[in-house]
Order: C-alpha cells, then structure tokens, then sequence
C-alpha cells in the first residue's frame, strides 16, 4: 500500500529492525533484488517493526535541486528586489 522504493534507497541495502516476544530487538539485513525474498520469513511486516533504507548518496545529489541551488536563489532574488527598490527610489 505504501508504493514502491524511490530512486533514493539502495534495494540490496535494507535492515529490518524487529523485535520480540522477550523484547530484544534483531536487524535483519534484506537484499529485496534477490527473489528469494519472497520466501523469507521477513516479506511479511509486523506490527512495531521498522525498516531502513540506506540512501543512494549519488543518485540523490544528481536529482533534484540541492541545498547550495536554493541558496542561490534566495541570493538572486534579494540582488533582484534591491536593485528594483534603488531603480524605483531613483525616479
């Protein structure tokens, strides 16, 4: 129901945190490109268990826009009003 992995998580990657009756928690390291997935005991979530994704660092860099983007705008749009503000004040 949640969808699919993003281009931002490895799928060879993923850790299944579970815990137990006795209350000790267990990771569980998953590769979910490997079809034997299906047969594991760990397809199938639980309630109260938690799955991590590590991140993809690359793609994520390469895709959409970055901190320093945003920054760079914030700059150009202040350089932007200012001057309209100096052009407006001069007439």
């Amino acid at each position: 129901m949640a969808g699919d992995m993003t281009i931002y998580g490895q799928r060879d990657q993923v850790k299944l945190i579970r815990e137990d009756a006795q209350g000790s928690r267990r990771i569980i390291p998953l590769n979910l490109n490997g079809a034997d997935i299906i047969s594991s005991p760990y397809y199938y979530l639980q309630q109260n268990d938690v799955v991590y994704v590590t991140p993809n660092k690359t793609k994520a860099r390469n895709a959409g826009i970055s901190n320093s983007t945003t920054i760079w705008f914030s700059v150009v749009g202040t350089l932007v009003s200012l001057v309209s503000l100096i052009v407006t004040i001069a007439k």
